[in-house]
């Protein structure tokens, strides 16, 4: 039959020190006979008792040895135990006390029994001054059994009166307690009867990963579902959460600070945690900002007159965002507000597909609120699958070929979250285009570097399928002319 894992090895020094301390302390008289030696009482207690202590401390020594090995072997695995040197130190400890009374009674023969009871008025002594350090090593021993957390897990132990104590990461449980080292750097010593007696928090049981909660207050004015597709928008932007964890958006309460809006996220442990609620945080203002919708202030609270008028629909929100568009750079601050009061606007649900690939179309898409997904195909050996290419958040746009020359749709976008675009029709941009011809040609140069800047970044993507040709300049500006029907200069 065969067996598993590695085989315990024997430790023979050991072994061979009990076997033979305790054999010569036996044999000694036959062993003197032999060699022809006189008898010699103080050479033969000598004897007797070196080899007699041998034998004994021998076998105390080969007890802790085996009692080694057997915890290096679960230390091997991914999970090992959380004090293995705590086990250790007692198993020395006991064996060669024990050691020690035998020598006493079978070597030197005194009276161990009375030595016992002697010791245990000192014993009581003892255990009273050291009440303290005794209850942190029997708790490092009831902690060491239970296993309630282990090395590499990160926990949270607080306080007698309740408040928040310490956070970090167990590097070391020792007889008396057990460190930690904090996300600052620091290490925190925390005694073993502290941690057995408070209430603490294992971060990483029964797994590394959890979910963590960021709240976010609102006027009440905003439209809970639009409130709900901005911050969504904003969570699935994040690369730092888990992609396997849900992130959801729930309403947690009402009250003088608005509507508490409470992101729900998993991370890849706590140690983790911090980096991930910044890159939340970030991406909440950022959509926010995007959105037009300030972050709710107590309402007795004072507020600046300025921002009375906000946008809760988000209806303004466009000519802003074409204004930071480098599309649109060329474009006058007339001619931008005659463009925004022209657009379109349109509501997807998730899952919804704004345009299919290879669609024929004549405009350009702004996204303001929501998470758009590009989808497009790579053909494999088995057929063509379909991949991911990008995603787009708030303040980006699409469609500006089909816009501008009436190429048919390169790829397919959908919506994965609830998402609000504004469309432009290539018949709103006509009459600017025929009324300043110069503006072909600054659309052309930005479409170019718009075209190169989407290859490159879409060149992982669609590995090993090989990407089409970027358009150049020259022949962007012609396709534009043609197909508005502008003069030749």
């Amino acid at each position: 039959m065969k067996t598993s894992g590695r085989r315990l090895p024997l430790p023979t020094l050991p072994l061979a020190v009990t076997l033979c301390g305790f054999a010569l302390s036996f044999l000694w008289p036959m062993v003197r006979s032999r060699l022809g030696l006189g008898m010699d009482g103080a050479f033969d207690d000598a004897v007797t008792l070196l080899a007699g202590s041998a034998g004994w401390f021998g076998l105390a020594w080969f007890g802790t040895r085996v009692v080694d090995g057997l915890l290096r072997r679960p230390a091997a695995t991914d999970r090992s135990p959380a004090a293995p040197r705590l086990v250790g130190d007692l198993a020395r400890v006991l064996f060669f006390g024990l050691a020690g009374l035998a020598v006493a009674s079978f070597v030197l023969h005194l009276p161990v029994t009375g030595l016992v009871a002697t010791s245990g008025v000192v014993i009581a002594v003892m255990g009273f001054a050291l009440r303290n350090i005794l209850s942190d090593i029997f708790s490092g021993i009831a902690i060491n059994v239970e296993h309630p957390y282990r090395i590499g897990d990160w926990i949270q132990v607080g306080t007698a009166s309740g408040g928040p104590g310490a956070t970090g990461k167990v590097v070391e449980v020792n007889w008396r307690s057990t460190r930690l080292l904090t996300t600052d750097g620091t290490t925190v010593i925390l005694p073993n009867g502290l941690i057995a007696g408070s209430r603490f928090v294992n971060f990483s049981l029964p797994e590394p990963s959890y979910r963590a909660s960021l709240r976010v207050h609102l006027d009440p004015a905003v439209p809970v579902r639009r409130a709900r597709r901005v911050l969504m928008s904003a969570l699935l932007s994040v690369d730092h959460l888990l992609a396997e964890g849900q992130s959801d958006v729930v309403v947690e309460s009402v009250g003088d600070a608005g509507v508490c809006y409470l992101l729900r996220f998993r991370v890849p442990d706590h140690g983790a945690e911090v980096a991930c609620r910044d890159a939340v945080a970030a991406a909440v203002l950022k959509a926010l900002r995007d959105a037009g919708l300030p972050v709710s202030a107590p309402r007795r609270s004072l507020i600046p007159q300025g921002r009375a008028g906000r946008d809760l629909e988000g209806m303004d929100i466009c000519r802003r965002m074409l204004g930071a568009i480098p599309l649109f750079q060329a474009f006058t601050t007339a001619e931008l507000d005659a463009l925004a009061s022209r657009m379109k606007r349109r509501q997807f649900a998730a899952g919804a597909v704004v345009v299919n690939q290879g669609d024929q179309g004549s405009s350009l898409f702004l996204i303001t609120e929501g998470l758009l997904e590009v989808r497009g195909t790579v053909m494999g050996v088995d057929g063509s699958r379909p991949v991911v290419l990008d995603r787009m958040a708030p303040g980006a746009i699409f469609g500006e070929m089909a816009l501008l020359t009436g190429e048919p749709r390169s790829a397919t976008v959908a919506a994965l979250t609830d998402a609000v675009v504004y469309e432009l029709a290539g018949e709103q941009l006509r009459p600017l285009l025929h009324d300043r011809a110069e503006l072909a040609e600054r659309l052309s140069e930005l479409m170019a570097e718009r075209a190169e800047h989407n290859a490159e970044k879409r060149a992982t993507a669609l590995r090993p399928m090989p990407m089409p040709p970027v358009p150049h300049r020259r022949d962007l500006l012609d396709r534009l002319r043609d197909f508005f029907g502008l003069p030749a200069p």
